[in-house]
């Protein structure tokens, strides 16, 4: 393969690496649509890079969403349910029934700590409850 060293200055500067919670998908999709908008020809480093971007993003997105409700009250209600299991059955887990009522219902963000122990519970990526 050709040393391509536009594509490597690319890699450098922006040191693109799959994302491991919404704010860094955030910031990689708002710099991909930013490259994608320029409506320009786009050099063959530009294009090999915003491939390299999309499939961090595709990456990040096929492990994360595991079914249709993305966000980590989603994805903690879809595996509740792949399981069988009832608000009640989270408390031993989590500490109260309010805070897993708040979690599900989305007025309340899981807490690092919360995400580790469901995290461990489901045995899953605490990434995804983050």
């Amino acid at each position: 393969m050709i040393a391509d060293t536009d594509y490597a200055k690319l890699l450098v500067a922006h040191q693109p690496a799959k994302p491991y919670n919404s704010r860094e998908l955030a910031q990689m999709t708002a710099l991909l649509e930013s490259l994608s908008a320029n409506e320009t020809a786009q050099t063959p480093a530009m294009e090999r890079f915003i491939e390299t971007l999309t499939a961090l993003i595709l990456q990040y997105e096929e492990e994360l969403d595991p079914g249709p409700a993305g966000s980590p009250s989603g994805v903690l209600k879809f595996l509740m349910e792949e399981r069988g299991l009832r608000q009640i059955d989270l408390v031993p887990i989590l500490g109260s029934k309010s805070y897993v009522s708040q979690i599900l219902s989305g007025h309340r963000p899981i807490s690092r700590e919360a995400a580790v122990r469901l995290a461990e519970f489901f045995r899953v990526s605490a990434h995804s409850f983050l």
